[in-house]
């Protein structure tokens, strides 16, 4: 049971968790802002804090132990020469902390971990600026789309003179007197007309064959 234990060990061991924690320090005062899990970032807060009020005093021993407990001497002097000073009249709450919601694949709540700043307070001016003016040019973009499709539907689709052959052959087909109207008129040549007269002359007669006669017993 872990009574009256404050903090998360992040299922790592103390040494891997202090590791940890140097590292995403050093990545913060580096580049000013990094993303992260919450857990990890509610934990890093209070760890960047402290260095950054250590070095708004910056004694002797405070940047010895700023240099100790980030993993580059190079962040440890940026720190203490240019973030310092910058927020040394601000009160405390040097360290601002963004919800990001889950994060796709593990469903992991993800945020995003600050300096607060001008610097960074500009930079979001920047991006908002940035964002609206874009909005504005797709939103203008959009509208003369919609004039020129307007003014096409407007004009009047132009008409050819010329017909095309199949049309004056089915005009011809359709012509009085063919199938389509529904007479019965046939393609093929009347046939010829027999003579009534028998092929035989009348002048010359065959005899006729007798009937067999009956045999008698």
């Amino acid at each position: 049971m872990r009574h009256n234990k404050v903090g998360r060990k992040l299922n790592r061991n103390a040494s891997h968790r202090k590791a940890l924690y140097r590292n995403l320090a050093t990545c913060l005062f580096r580049y000013g802002s990094i993303h992260t899990t919450l857990p990890k970032a509610k934990e890093i807060r209070p760890y960047a804090e402290k260095l950054v009020t250590r070095a708004i005093d910056a004694s002797l021993s405070d940047i010895r132990l700023i240099i100790r407990r980030l993993s580059d001497r190079k962040v440890a002097h940026h720190l203490i020469n240019n973030i310092a000073p910058k927020l040394k009249d601000r009160p405390g709450g040097y360290i601002r902390i963004i919800k990001l919601g889950p994060r796709q694949g593990d469903g992991a709540e993800m945020a995003q971990i600050e300096i607060v700043s001008e610097e960074v307070e500009n930079k979001k001016k920047q991006r908002k600026i940035r964002a609206e003016k874009k909005k504005v040019q797709k939103a203008g973009a959009e509208s003369k789309e919609e004039s020129s499709d307007s003014e096409s539907n407007d004009e009047v689709p132009h008409v050819h003179d010329k017909t095309h052959p199949r049309v004056e052959q089915t005009k011809e087909h359709l012509s009085h007197g063919s199938k389509a109207q529904g007479s019965r008129r046939s393609s093929k040549p009347p046939e010829q007309s027999i003579s009534k007269q028998s092929s035989v002359n009348r002048g010359t007669s065959t005899p006729k064959t007798p009937p067999p006669s009956s045999q008698e017993n």
